[in-house]
């Protein structure tokens, strides 16, 4: 293998090892509580300068960071000391936890390939021929690992979600409509949440 390929590889192990580690660590609550606390809507932030809070959570592997900046301008344009807050919509624990075992796992394929060692003997399982084709395909095989592996934890960590709250009431789920609300829609809303504060 010439010096380019192991570099390439090496950058992209190290851009593997990157994502294990900037994973954040978030707090899943899976309901409402007694306190009738939100998840992800803090009960501190309902209220500032006398103006209810308006937090957009959405989907970050879905793209709708644009739509959340959109929706902010649409919001400060019609009531401009609205207090706005965004976050990404975790998904649910176990598939949070599975991204983090696929980015450990692309981890030590890599790993493997690249220092062309084979675990399998020591198991008592020989030379499998697809660890043979990746030793013997270093290159090749680093990117499919990188490529596969990145795809499956985009979709574990895609929701869907646009949820809307005004103050600590939750006034639209695109998980429940299926879509985003149009600016007109949104902004109606937010007129009769603000007026009912």
């Amino acid at each position: 293998m010439s010096q380019t390929g192991v570099f390439i590889i090496g950058i992209f192990f190290f851009m593997s090892i990157r994502d294990v580690f900037r994973a954040e660590e978030t707090k899943i609550e899976t309901d409402i509580g007694g306190d009738g606390e939100i998840p992800g809507v803090p009960m501190d932030s309902e209220i500032q300068d006398g103006m209810p809070t308006l937090k957009i959570l959405y989907c970050v592997s879905c793209g709708y960071q644009k739509a959340f900046n959109q929706f902010s301008e649409f919001a400060r344009e019609k009531y401009p000391d609205i207090p706005i807050e965004g976050d990404n919509f975790a998904p649910v624990y176990w598939k949070s936890q599975l991204v983090t075992v696929l980015g450990i796992l692309k981890v030590v394929l890599s790993a493997i390939i690249m220092s062309g060692s084979n675990p399998f003997e020591s198991l008592g399982f020989g030379y499998p021929g697809f660890l043979q084709y990746a030793h013997s395909n270093k290159l090749a095989s680093g990117f499919m690992i990188y490529l596969l592996v990145n795809m499956l934890e985009s979709n574990l960590s895609a929701t869907g979600a646009f949820e809307i709250y005004v103050g600590a009431v939750q006034v639209w789920s695109k998980i429940e409509t299926g879509r985003v609300p149009s600016q007109e829609e949104f902004l109606e809303i937010l007129g009769k949440s603000m007026e009912s504060k």
